[in-house]
């Protein structure tokens, strides 16, 4: 079975894009490579002073490099303590420096200082029927001071009021419709908007002020398609980025959804990741990509004023 999975990934990667018609290349220039014992990383952030913070899930880690991506420090180990983690997958910084971990094993959200120190939790309790929570990212809207938890498991997407913390609502709940999960995986917040992707149901959904407002993609390998979305950010503009694990590309779109450009070279020729996964952008116009297998995460200039129409 792994091995039919690996041909069909290698054959659909093959044909990106199925498109006849003209579409734009956003082109990326490579700066480095963040490599450093890494096992099956998942996602990244950037805080304070453009430091980067990479989950070293597997490991049970933080670990922190500054905007050159020299190595400064790490936190977090395996276990069930303050300060511990279990499985994490996501991670988000906020305006004030602070950093938050979805500790997905342990059912919690953790929150350190930007020097990794832990400063407080939110425990997740179980649902209406006792399932217990399954948070996968977590993202900070610093407009609404609200903190979004994607559950994965349970299909749903937790909102907490920032500060104190406090379960404000939950929206969503499992099936096919516009206000509907179907494994909620990484998310983004940005401007009253958060940004869900939606796995199973292949594509990105947006929430405006607690409401559905739309949603991003849907099933395909074509531009504007996705085949397993993964990872997604906002830029200064609001425009979203979404990575797909499988077909091994990062699209863009704007804040309303419509296709915007598919990432590529100074060339035009379009990037290929091996499964990328989290995604950041900082405030220098840098993009960060987190490839799970190999191990790294790849830091890019993204070239706004060099966009190239394909035909």
């Amino acid at each position: 079975m792994k091995k039919i999975y690996v041909l069909l990934a290698a054959l659909i990667c093959g044909i990106f894009p199925l498109t006849g018609h003209a579409y734009t290349v956003l082109p990326l220039q490579h700066l480095f490579d963040i490599s450093r014992d890494f096992l099956q990383p998942t996602d990244v952030a950037i805080g304070k002073n453009n430091f980067i913070y990479i989950l070293d899930g597997v490991n049970s880690r933080v670990k922190v490099f500054n905007a050159q991506g020299t190595y400064k420090f790490s936190f977090g180990a395996k276990g069930t303590q303050k300060g511990n983690f279990r499985n994490p997958v996501g991670i988000a910084t906020d305006s004030s420096g602070r950093v938050y971990v979805a500790d997905t094993g342990n059912q919690r959200i953790q929150i350190f200082s930007s020097d990794g120190d832990f400063k407080s939790q939110v425990l997740l309790l179980p649902t209406e029927n006792n399932e217990p929570r399954d948070p996968v990212d977590v993202a900070v809207d610093n407009t609404l001071k609200r903190l979004y938890v994607s559950d994965n498991d349970n299909h749903q997407l937790l909102v907490y009021s920032i500060p104190g913390y406090k379960l404000l609502s939950i929206l969503g709940s499992e099936g096919l419709r516009d206000s509907q999960f179907h494994y909620p995986f990484l998310i983004a917040a940005k401007n009253r908007s958060v940004y869900i992707v939606d796995v199973l149901n292949t594509r990105v959904q947006i929430w405006r002020d607690g409401v559905p407002a739309g949603s991003i993609g849907g099933w395909g390998v074509d531009l504007g398609k996705f085949y397993r979305p993964k990872g997604v950010c906002v830029d200064a503009s609001g425009q979203v980025f979404v990575s797909d694990s499988v077909l091994g590309v990062i699209q863009a779109f704007n804040s309303n959804g419509d296709f915007n450009a598919v990432l590529g070279n100074e060339k035009g020729d379009i990037l290929k990741w091996e499964t990328p996964l989290g995604l950041a952008i900082d405030s220098h116009h840098r993009l960060y990509v987190v490839e799970m297998l190999p191990n790294r995460i790849r830091v890019y200039d993204i070239l706004y004023d060099k966009k190239l129409e394909k035909h």
